[in-house]
């Protein structure tokens, strides 16, 4: 799955160079206990009125990694758009610095994956930022 991750990851490079999940350069740096560990860029631009990471793009990097993860799971070509995202927000964010994400899949069901992701500073992966959970729903091109 490792393989199909990043197969996907380079697919969206050339279908959609110029995409906000482009921009923020995930990278697959590991798969370990159950979970996929991406590394997402951040810029000075995304911060909120307070200086730290703004909620929404806290929220876009939670989504397109797990989003990566829910579509690399697929049991044959398709398409598995987010269906429901929860958020929790336990500590800022620093636009600029690096976060890594941990996503887990939590089940896949005849149509619908559920995932979790942990976000973290790169610089103290030991501090959890942000928590989120999402419900990704798929459509199998064979089943049109």
């Amino acid at each position: 799955m490792l393989e199909k991750i990043r197969q996907r990851m380079a697919r969206l490079k050339e279908v959609a160079p110029q995409s906000v999940g482009v921009m923020l350069d995930l990278e697959l740096v590991g798969f370990e206990d159950g979970e996929y560990i991406l590394r997402g860029k951040t810029f000075p631009w995304m911060q909120n009125g307070h200086g730290t990471l703004h909620g929404g793009f806290i929220a876009t990097l939670a989504d397109h990694a797990m989003g990566l993860v829910s579509n690399s799971a697929l049991p044959g070509e398709g398409v598995a758009p987010a269906i429901e995202l929860q958020m929790n927000y336990h500590r800022p964010l620093i636009p600029g610095e690096d976060v890594l994400i941990r996503v887990r899949l939590r089940s896949v069901t005849r149509s619908l994956i559920h995932t979790s992701a942990e976000l973290f500073r790169a610089s103290v992966p030991e501090k959890l930022c942000a928590s989120s959970r999402a419900t990704y729903f798929y459509k199998l091109w064979s089943d049109e």
